[in-house]
């Protein structure tokens, strides 16, 4: 088992550019208040809203770090290359240009964690022949929040390293239970269902529910079982839920 720790700018900017817009009532929501009103919000917001793929924009920069530009502008995943897609893309390199010289401010590495992410991970993985690598990317915009893709092999969780080491911990092991539970909950849905929607009231939230509430359930469960020293923080980590 392996747990890399990175920084990379460019997807740490992208989730910049997000927490820029007020999408209201939506758990993708990365909205900080605090952020200066940039010229370039309006289109992007606008190309956000009108975009059905437009929750592949949060999962882009962690499968395509190192050429983010070249993909948001020239090669966007199957979901994001319709019309409204590419427009949303567009939009997304252009913010990301924009915040070019703006300083990221990078947490570190809680070494406390290390050792319960382990065991907690080595349990979550345990019926699926174990854990992959873990790549940890720091994205400061994050917030309280989390992301997570699967890209060539390793499961990439984006989090807030400068948070508490303890809501680093779960929001990490958080976004790592997706990959366990998503499939099942995913199984159990009729075809001709909504899609998942992360705005609050959309037809799809209903199904956004039941994915957090599987991740969260079984997250609970895993550590009580592998470490009960930090089931208190999950309690309290669980609580904005």
């Amino acid at each position: 088992m392996s747990e890399t720790f990175v920084r990379w700018d460019a997807p740490a900017r992208l989730y910049a550019a997000l927490a820029h817009l007020d999408l209201g009532r939506d758990a993708a929501s990365l909205f900080d208040v605090s952020r200066p009103r940039a010229p370039w919000v309006p289109a992007l917001l606008q190309a956000y809203r009108a975009a059905p793929g437009r929750l592949l924009l949060h999962g882009i920069g962690l499968m395509r770090p190192h050429d983010l530009l070249v993909c948001l502008r020239e090669d966007p995943p199957s979901g994001l290359r319709d019309e409204a897609g590419r427009a949303l893309c567009r939009a997304a390199a252009r913010a990301v240009d924009a915040l070019a010289q703006t300083p990221i401010d990078y947490g570190l590495v809680p070494d406390d964690i290390l050792e319960p992410l382990h065991r907690l991970r080595a349990g979550l993985w345990e019926r699926h022949g174990g854990p992959p690598p873990l790549v940890v990317a720091d994205c400061p915009a994050l917030g309280w929040a989390g992301r997570a893709a699967s890209a060539d092999g390793q499961r990439v969780i984006a989090v807030a390293l400068a948070r508490p080491s303890a809501h680093v911990l779960c929001q990490i092991v958080h976004e790592d239970t997706h990959a366990v539970t998503d499939p099942v909950v995913r199984a159990s849905w009729s075809a001709e269902g909504p899609a998942r929607d992360t705005a609050v009231g959309a037809a799809g939230y209903a199904r956004h529910v039941e994915l957090e509430t599987a991740a969260v359930e079984v997250g609970e469960a895993l550590f009580q079982a592998r470490a009960p020293q930090w089931l208190h923080a999950y309690h309290q980590w669980r609580a904005r839920f």
